[in-house]
């Protein structure tokens, strides 16, 4: 019979098992998991124990000169990997990572480029943040939040994997574009093949030549859609990689909400009139005071200082 400690000791290692497989599957960030460890001393144990378990288990299959079983790792996670981790976590903790992933991130306003082991490389837009792990036999690559542009290089024998919680994007050699919104995740092709898997399906998104027309593919929770990327929609992607914004008419209120990915000090839209202002121009992302003189200058937008973290535009 079981006694209370050993049943709790269970229900916790297969609590710890759940956490390490949201946060392999970027479902989960390090900052959720430190939360949910400090709780309870407990659980920082069970979490210790099933990570060692996984490092080791990794070891094993990584071990192409012994015969071993090799179980899927989801399987043994979803099981709750007690039985594993019992019989490995007696040796010393390993001393790596636990999830054996780095980790960038962007503040707003903030751009960075990375490079990755393989010769690829991701440039960061505002407010972004990403993970990698890439071992023998896959690269991948986290999206947790954000924008980033990647340029991928060729690899016969290890796949390019782009996590993000709209699903899974595998990448042949290429550039792309991925941005996570509200509503989902948008793919840009620009060179090369993209393939995503979600629940609802799957598609595929390819740009083989300069002349072919660009590509997108749009996630949401409930479909994917393959669709032409318009010139403007390539021409902005350019732009913030160069530290710049660019509007071709959309109205003040879209411009505003764009704009604002990259400012702490918000900007609001005080009426009607002022939302419904179209503009255009070219401005520095770095810069929203070259945006707001154009704003009052050729716009006449009244500008509003409305305490530390708004400005108000209005109309006259």
């Amino acid at each position: 019979m079981a006694k209370p400690g050993d049943q709790d000791r269970d229900a916790l290692i297969a609590e710890a098992s759940l956490w390490l497989a949201r946060l392999d599957a970027g479902r989960a960030s390090e900052q959720d998991l430190d939360a949910w460890r400090e709780a309870d001393p407990r659980r920082a144990a069970a979490f210790a124990e099933v990570a060692s378990a996984w490092t080791r288990l990794d070891a094993l299959r990584g071990a192409d000169d012994i015969a071993v079983p090799k179980p899927s790792r989801r399987a043994w996670l979803a099981s709750g990997g007690a039985a594993l981790a019992a019989s490995v976590v007696g040796g010393a903790w390993l001393g790596r990572d636990v999830l054996l992933r780095d980790r960038v991130v962007t503040g707003v306003g903030e751009r960075r480029t990375l490079a990755l082991p393989d010769g690829s490389s991701v440039e960061l837009n505002t407010d972004t943040e990403v993970f990698w792990r890439f071992d023998r036999k896959r690269r991948r690559l986290w999206l947790s939040r954000g924008e980033a542009a990647l340029m991928v290089v060729h690899d016969s024998l290890r796949p390019f994997e782009l996590f993000t919680s709209q699903g899974l994007a595998r990448l042949a050699a290429g550039q792309f574009n991925a941005r996570l919104r509200p509503a989902g995740l948008d793919l840009i092709v620009l060179a090369g093949r993209a393939a995503v898997e979600t629940a609802s399906g799957v598609a595929q998104a390819q740009v083989t030549g300069p002349a072919d027309a660009r590509q997108a593919l749009e996630v949401t929770p409930h479909h994917i859609d393959v669709v032409a990327t318009p010139e403007a929609d390539v021409q902005a992607v350019q732009a913030w990689r160069r530290g710049e914004i660019v509007f071709e008419g959309q109205a003040l209120s879209a411009a505003v909400e764009e704009y604002n990915r990259y400012l702490t000090r918000k900007l609001v839209i005080g009426d009607d009139k002022a939302g419904s202002l179209r503009l255009g121009g070219r401005f520095l992302t770095g810069d929203p005071d070259s945006f707001l003189d154009a704003l009052r200058t050729t716009f006449g937008v009244r500008i509003i200082e409305d305490g530390p973290s708004r400005i108000l535009l209005k109309s006259r």
